[in-house]
């Protein structure tokens, strides 16, 4: 079996929930590492999904919800240890907020 570490994903949020990481094909991902950052001048709610394919991120499908303060960085770790089968993805929301995950990918069986 092959173990990729790796960066899974980074990237400042948006305001709407957007997938986030998935998956390469052929893998399933387990998240390590998760940590947000808040460079802006106030409070940001956080919003991590964990949405089936053909899904949608809604509160059917919220894993995380976490307030990140005005300029610091908060570990997730709701998601920490969190596996990620394909085709599921991760979608998250969070104005302005950067989102990095670290883990492995391994291959699905």
């Amino acid at each position: 079996m092959a173990v990729n570490w790796k960066l899974l994903a980074q990237a400042v949020l948006t305001g709407s929930a957007a997938a986030f990481y998935s998956p390469a094909a052929a893998k399933q991902g387990a998240i390590h590492t998760a940590s947000a950052w808040n460079p802006t001048g106030a409070a940001v709610t956080l919003n991590v999904y964990l949405v089936p394919s053909a899904g949608t991120a809604d509160d059917t499908t919220r894993v995380s919800q976490v307030s990140i303060p005005a300029g610091k960085s908060v570990p997730i770790t709701d998601i920490i240890n969190m596996k990620v089968a394909n085709p599921a993805e991760l979608f998250a929301d969070a104005l302005g907020v950067t989102l990095t995950l670290t883990g492995v990918e391994v291959d699905a069986s």
